[in-house]
């Protein structure tokens, strides 16, 4: 076997070897659908296994009839030529007309699944939600608002994490302020776009607790990566325990509005801290330098302390409640939500400034 011959065979042999260790990997690994807890899980399960079974023998007899034709027509000698083959005009039309029929078969089964268990539409006079979030995404963050059945109000609001009971029916419409995002918790369900001015739906039945996360599938710019998800599934008594203490401090909550005047009381920097993570603040004001969607807290307080027209104190109140009126240095654009002074009250802000500060 000249030197020629024997690199094929290393490299085909290296090639073989390479597959067999991908085939050798748990398909799990490289799963990007539903595993378990969501209403559509079964489904979405059952329509794969038809893909993957489908697949199977069309993949082993591609890959055979490959390497059949790399053994069996190799070229054995530098001069010999291989036997030039016109075509099969039979052949061609065989598997073209069974490509098609394969084809059409996993459209009208997707289809199927879409129309039906897969998609849930929130108008359907025989499903009532036992609770439905409203889902908003916007750069960077996800609110949800949440709403007992499909129309009564809580006045309940989270930011970053949605809290679900188990075992029961949620409707979640989701849309988005600014950009194209997507709502994807692996684990829950699959992928639901987030558009604006449009709202999605998607039905979830968690049937274990626990936390579950997931992040913006959508690119929707540089801090993409930081837009996180997180589910947590309580128990049906010990969500309705969570949302009662909810409804009660959302009862007794004073917005701040866009008050730049009043007084307020003394800040708490350690519970600014829970503030400033609770609205996933951080998402875009890390501490380090050259954010790319905001400037770093440290900045924040660097820029109060060198205005010469207002105090640090109300340069940051300014900042947060009306956040587009005067830009940073160094950035031309608002991308920041301008909602913030209907999520505070004179103490979350105070004490929220209070931990700026402390940069």
């Amino acid at each position: 076997m000249n030197h020629t011959n024997s690199d094929r065979w290393i490299s085909g042999l290296a090639l073989a070897g390479l597959i067999l260790v991908m085939l050798a990997f748990p398909a799990h690994a490289w799963a990007h659908g539903p595993s378990e807890g969501g209403a559509s899980n079964d489904d979405v399960n059952r329509l794969f296994r038809i893909v993957l079974w489908i697949a199977i023998p069309i993949f082993l007899l591609v890959e055979g009839l490959i390497v059949y034709s790399i053994i069996r027509f190799r070229r054995r000698t530098e001069d010999e030529m291989p036997e030039q083959v016109e075509g099969n005009t039979l052949l061609e039309i065989t598997w073209t007309v069974m490509a098609f029929v394969i084809v059409t078969v996993l459209f009208l089964l997707t289809l199927r699944a879409l129309q039906t268990d897969y998609n849930v539409v929130a108008g359907n006079e025989d499903t009532t939600p036992d609770l439905t979030v409203r889902v908003t995404g916007y750069m960077f963050n996800w609110d949800y608002e949440y709403v007992l059945g499909d129309s009564e109000e809580t006045g309940v609001m989270t930011t970053l994490t949605m809290t679900i009971p188990a075992g029961k029916n949620v409707l979640l419409e989701i849309t988005s302020t600014d950009v194209q995002h997507s709502f994807w918790v692996p684990d829950l369900a699959g992928k639901v776009d987030a558009i604006p001015g449009y709202i999605n739906t998607m039905w979830l039945n968690a049937s274990k607790p626990g936390l579950y996360t997931g992040n913006c599938a959508e690119f929707c710019g540089l801090n993409h990566y930081n837009m996180l998800i997180e589910v947590d599934v309580l128990e049906s008594a010990a969500f309705d325990v969570w949302l009662a203490e909810q409804m009660a401090a959302a009862s007794e909550f004073q917005p701040m509005g866009i008050d730049l005047e009043s007084s307020m009381p003394a800040g708490d920097a350690v519970r600014g801290a829970g503030v400033f993570n609770e609205l996933a603040c951080n998402a875009c004001h890390q501490p380090e330098e050259n954010q790319p969607s905001g400037p770093s807290i440290k900045n924040m307080m660097h820029d109060a302390l060198s205005m010469d027209e207002m105090t640090a104190d109300a340069y940051l109140r300014e900042a947060i409640l009306m956040p587009c009126a005067q830009l940073a240095a160094g950035w031309d654009q608002c991308i920041m939500p301008g909602n913030y002074g209907e999520r505070l009250d004179a103490q979350g802000l105070a004490d929220l400034i209070e931990y700026i500060k402390t940069y």
